[in-house]
């Protein structure tokens, strides 16, 4: 089962080779998901690096990337790295391979005493790559689901819990009607009775999933609540109830990983919010004749 075409056309966009590795991730034989699990977390490394280093990396034979290729519809592994370096080698700054390079001729740079400037960079890449990957349409899809929304539901705990307090208070400032789920007093449970069709449910996610947000998410899917995620590389699981999905993949060093991205995609959302509120007529009359 886990050798077959899984696709009968080839993704022809990046964005739809993540969405359909994303959608048949469960699919997959073990190898063949590690394959898929390092083109979701690093693409950028997955462009730039030849198949033999892919393979010795994921400690899998090269004919492996062969096998993962033509389950997602390509003939070989080079048309899918080709479609990897048209979207990410030829955009300008490419912060991956500048890291690369200034580690080569330095090796000081990975050095503890260092460390400091390596977060810096692990930062900067992080968020820079985000800001390659988001489409902007994205921002303004979720921004006008926000603004319409009965109210809307922030989610987060453990690593994840920062940056939905953050989100949380960010909408609060540009006056969303807003509010916590969090496991304060053991309230958790009870506060997903609130839950309402035409509301809207921001979770912030990071591997491993908390059975706190699958509990969050089952009692959103039941009670017809529209589903945001902001995550890393989603498992399959979480994939089919988001209506909306924002992956971030954060910088790491020494098993530490950054929020930066993740709080970086908070702002660009709320400021899209901001922005489109601006535009708005402030007196409802005037919105009413604006549509009339």
């Amino acid at each position: 089962m886990a050798n077959r075409v899984l696709l009968t056309s080839a993704p022809a966009t990046v964005e739809g080779l993540r969405s359909a590795t994303q959608q048949h991730q469960g699919k997959l034989s073990p190898r063949l998901a590690q394959v898929a699990e390092l083109l979701l977390r690093e693409p950028q490394m997955v462009a730039s690096e030849t198949s033999r280093e892919l393979a010795s990396r994921l400690h899998v034979p090269q004919s492996t990337l062969t096998r993962f290729a033509k389950v997602m519809g390509y003939p070989t592994f080079k048309e899918v790295q080709a479609l990897l370096r048209e979207h990410y080698v030829s955009r300008p700054r490419d912060y991956v391979e500048r890291i690369r390079s200034a580690q080569t001729a330095d090796p000081l740079h990975a050095a503890p005493s260092n460390l400091l400037a390596e977060l810096a960079r692990e930062v900067e890449r992080s968020v820079h790559a985000t800001a390659m990957e988001l489409p902007p349409e994205r921002l303004r899809q979720t921004a006008a689901l926000l603004r319409n929304a009965s109210e809307i539901w922030v989610h987060g705990v453990r690593r994840a819990f920062p940056v939905a307090a953050y989100l949380h208070y960010l909408l609060l400032k540009v006056g969303m009607r807003c509010s916590m789920l969090d496991q304060s007093a053991g309230l958790l449970t009870p506060s997903l009775g609130r839950l309402h069709a035409g509301g809207v449910l921001l979770v912030v996610t990071f591997s491993p999933h908390a059975p706190e947000t699958d509990q969050v998410i089952a009692a959103a899917q039941r009670s017809g609540v529209t589903t945001v995620t902001i995550s890393d590389p989603l498992p399959h699981s979480h994939v089919k109830d988001s209506a909306i999905r924002f992956e971030i993949r954060e910088g790491e060093i020494l098993g530490f990983r950054s929020l930066s991205a993740s709080m970086f995609v908070c702002q660009a959302l709320v400021v899209e919010i901001a922005r489109s509120l601006s535009a708005l007529p402030a007196d409802p009359a005037e919105a009413r004749a604006a549509g009339s």
